[in-house]
């Protein structure tokens, strides 16, 4: 039984594809193993060669997939951008430009209300720091 486990082993040196199969875990060393004492060798070639054709023609598919894929996202975004008016945008910048400095002035009007509501009374003390120099 031994040389029959040292034939195996010597059949999977000679097909890396039955490693894969156990690494993507599509059959373990067991099956392989019981597959190769009832089928022979034999039995493994056809199997290699179908799986080596359906990769091929998978890889392919994919790939054209892919690439079709991203072709008609490059056209969604090239129609998106044909619609943009930089007109449009302008006006809308400037307008969020607008509305921030509204925000802003509030909250500069609200610092300067604060300051004048600590006064103590001593005009030595009210002034701010700025003011002394």
């Amino acid at each position: 039984m031994a040389s029959k486990l040292d034939e195996f082993k010597e059949f999977i040196k000679k097909h890396p594809l039955l490693k894969q199969e156990v690494a993507t875990k599509k059959k373990t060393w067991q099956e392989l193993y019981e597959d190769y004492v009832l089928l022979g060798e034999e039995g493994f070639d056809l199997e290699e060669e179908k799986e080596k054709k359906e990769s091929k023609t998978e890889d392919t598919k994919g790939e054209t997939k892919a690439s079709s894929q991203t072709e008609d996202l490059i056209k969604n975004i090239m129609n998106y951008v044909k619609k943009i008016d930089p007109d449009q945008v302008t006006k809308t910048v400037t307008s969020i430009q607008k509305v921030l400095e509204l925000i802003g002035s509030f909250g500069a009007g609200s610092a300067s209300t604060a300051l004048a509501k600590k006064s103590t009374g001593d005009p030595l003390f009210d002034k701010r720091f700025d003011e002394w120099y």
